[in-house]
């Protein structure tokens, strides 16, 4: 396994009162990917799209939206598993609470608002 999802740009720089950060998942696998996101603060952080597929070499948008309140050390998880070309249904992988494919795993990004 190298690297089969990436996040661009790879780090979240939203001020403790509030904002939007746009950002790009990246397949750099040579399967179908499903995707689910994760966040360890959902009071202050929400994203545009909690799951989703991404064809081979290509990539899905990401916006991580922070409500104003106190710094801390948070962070976003996003699951992936590879899928059949014929996958529609982006859940189906994660039914069990983990990724579940021939290829899967997870890629985290700190978020770090600063005052």
């Amino acid at each position: 396994m190298g690297v089969e999802l990436s996040l661009d740009p790879p780090v979240c720089p939203i001020q403790a009162n509030g904002g939007t950060s746009k950002h790009k998942i990246i397949n750099h696998c040579d399967k179908m990917l499903a995707y689910k996101v994760k966040s360890s603060n959902n009071s202050n952080y929400s994203v545009n799209t909690i799951y989703g597929l991404i064809q081979i070499g290509y990539t899905a948008d990401l916006i991580i939206t922070r409500k104003p309140g106190k710094p801390q050390a948070d962070r976003l998880i996003i699951q992936f598993a590879s899928v059949e070309q014929d996958c529609r249904d982006p859940k189906a992988p994660f039914a069990t609470g983990q990724p579940v494919g021939e290829l899967s795993g997870e890629t985290i990004i700190k978020l770090s608002a600063a005052e």
